[in-house]
């Protein structure tokens, strides 16, 4: 089995075949609507018609479907190339920008991680599953990143060397391995802040959300000292570029970073053009601001669509909030979702509160 793990991850090193996540952006709501009939299939049991469906979304770009798609994928695994298979679904959904699907990308190769598997044949599969294991323990958000953009590697992107030295490095110190030899060729040497910010630069630019959340981070801190209106112009220029996730950072940013930065009226902006690229999160918050006025008038019958629309787009929070608003509806139903489907979804998409809920 583990001779399978390690051909296939050589393919993907050497031959690139996760592709790059900057994706063609999604044909609008005929891709949608392709989504909305998996989910459609996914709410019967039927997820034989469900897969080709969120996989033919996926592939026209739309993250929420790879999520949907390694979902299936992972339930139904049963061998190595199927547990890849889902692997690199989640891994495309996370460079886009799904936290979920970040946390998956590790759950998905747990079952071939050294734990269960022969000594990793080469350093970079070490490095793999070392982040892989880190990305399923607390605090290991960007062990979870760091697996996507290594799935993900290829002659535009290339692989982050001195992360997966790092990796593989504490990979070694709990087992010895054969691989562990080749761990002193990778580049040992941190990298200065400007050669960290150069590459987080180049990622975001290239349409990887790791990249421009790294671009974020300091900004929200209010660290970012003379390099902050760079990573704003860097931000900005790939929000006009259509990459969803600078729009919500920077949504993020006008909302919630520091005060004197703060225009609710920029944040409700950018959260529509987030929401416009399908990122769900940044839906949940332009739906939010919707129901509270903040930034615009308060339209709750907008409030409610942005919501149903968020959940569709894989965001538990949404899909837990809209429970409670179909529940109070006379027909039971909010945005054209039933509460007791949204409670589904939510249970799905990994909301435990939710998962409770459904057993009582």
């Amino acid at each position: 089995m583990y001779r399978k793990l390690k051909d296939a991850l050589a393919l993907l090193f050497l031959a690139g075949i996760c592709g790059t996540a900057h994706a063609q952006a999604p044909d609008g709501d005929a891709v949608m609507e392709l989504h909305r009939s998996g989910l459609a299939f996914d709410a019967q049991g039927n997820t034989a018609a469900a897969l080709p469906a969120f996989t033919k979304a996926c592939d026209l770009g739309l993250p929420a479907a790879c999520t949907m798609a390694g979902l299936i994928e992972h339930e139904a695994a049963r061998t190595t190339d199927h547990h890849m298979r889902a692997a690199r679904l989640f891994a495309k959904a996370c460079r886009a920008g799904d936290d979920l699907a970040c946390m998956q990308t590790g759950i998905a190769i747990g079952p071939l991680s050294r734990a269960s598997s022969e000594a990793p044949g080469s350093t970079m599969v070490l490095a793999l599953l070392a982040m892989a294991e880190e990305c399923r323990h607390s605090n290991g958000e960007q062990a979870c990143v760091d697996t996507a953009q290594l799935l993900g590697a290829d002659e535009e992107h290339e692989a982050d060397l001195v992360a997966a030295r790092a990796y593989a490095e504490r990979g070694c110190e709990k087992e010895r391995f054969a691989a562990c030899a080749g761990v002193a060729m990778l580049p040992g040497k941190p990298r200065t802040r400007a050669e960290t910010v150069q590459r987080n630069v180049a990622l975001c630019t290239g349409g990887w959300a790791g990249g421009c959340d790294a671009l974020l981070n300091p900004l929200m801190a209010g660290v970012a000292g003379e390099n902050t209106e760079h990573h704003l112009d860097v931000l900005k220029g790939v929000c006009e570029q259509q990459l969803g996730i600078a729009c919500a950072n920077l949504g993020l940013y006008f909302s919630h970073g520091p005060e004197d930065a703060r225009s609710f009226e920029m944040a409700r902006s950018y959260m529509r053009l987030g929401c416009d690229e399908f990122v769900a999160k940044a839906c949940f918050a332009f739906g939010v601001m919707h129901k509270k006025g903040i930034g615009g008038p308060v339209n709750e019958a907008r409030a409610v669509s942005l919501v149903a629309h968020s959940c569709e787009l894989g965001e538990p929070k949404a899909c837990f909030t809209l429970v409670g608003i179909a529940a109070k509806a006379d027909d039971g139903e909010a945005g054209g979702i039933a509460a007791s489907e949204a409670l589904r979804r939510a249970c799905r998409l990994g909301d435990q509160v939710s998962c409770e809920a459904q057993r009582l």
